[in-house]
């Protein structure tokens, strides 16, 4: 989901919450059964249900390959996640606040919790995702880094060796003199601390992979959260289709 897409999916999200809030001033038990509320409630209906054949066509090997010759995955998730935010919000406008029966609050409720939940998911695991790949790209540079820096210390290293050498040979000296030139003796501290430093960096960087790794896995969970409640809400509506059929309806 790019930056746009969110944008307009997540000002839907929030048009649906404030729609659903509407109840504080608006209440209007007719609607729902008049002929404009069931084109409303049926268009509402249709679109619900198009997440529900996302759902099985991703899931199903067959179905999935006769589909994605005419339409990618890419465009069937986006038709999934618009379908999914516009049919609340057509069927809230079909209930018009009228939240006087067990089954109609639990739709609502259902729905709102499966859309929020998406949103989150679709938003956070896309999020996670981007984030990992640019800090597995910054371990990968860090660890050139680290690499030359390395070589840099072991010159480093040699130069002071080969200055003591040279400086205890000219004073015939039999052991290691203490004290190296100070050039030399400061070229090596600053590989040092280099080298460090880009250990420390990469062991930042490798524990926020991790952090964004057991992120995505709870948000991964957070997606199956989102399928079971969206499995529930399909089982309400087609209990609500089946008392509306049963019982008749009142436009007719």
């Amino acid at each position: 989901m790019n930056s746009q897409e969110r944008t307009i999916v997540g000002s839907l999200v929030v048009l649906m919450i404030l729609l659903w809030l509407g109840f504080v001033w608006h209440r209007d038990p007719a609607f729902p059964g008049s002929f404009a509320g069931f084109v409303v409630g049926l268009t509402a209906l249709v679109l619900m249900f198009i997440p529900l054949l996302y759902m099985i066509i991703k899931r199903n090997k067959a179905l999935k390959k006769v589909v994605t010759k005419q339409i990618a995955m890419p465009t069937l998730l986006r038709i999934h996640i618009y379908a999914g935010v516009l049919g609340p919000i057509l069927a809230l406008i079909h209930s018009a606040h009228r939240f006087d029966s067990a089954t109609g609050v639990s739709i609502i409720i259902f729905m709102m919790v499966v859309v929020i939940s998406g949103f989150v998911g679709r938003y956070v695991l896309g999020l996670i995702s981007s984030n990992v790949k640019e800090k597995k790209r910054q371990v990968t540079e860090l660890q050139g880094s680290l690499s030359s820096a390395k070589q840099s210390l072991k010159d480093a290293v040699c130069d002071v060796r080969y200055s003591t050498f040279a400086q205890t040979s000219a004073r015939h000296i039999p052991y290691i003199a203490l004290s190296v030139p100070t050039s030399a003796q400061s070229k090596l501290f600053r590989q040092e601390s280099k080298v460090l430093s880009i250990i420390d960096a990469i062991s930042d960087v490798e524990y926020s992979i991790l952090i964004h790794d057991t992120a995505k896995t709870w948000f991964a969970r957070w997606l199956k959260f989102h399928i079971v409640i969206s499995i529930t809400l399909y089982g309400v509506l087609f209990f609500h289709i089946f008392s509306e059929v049963y019982f008749g309806l009142r436009w007719l």
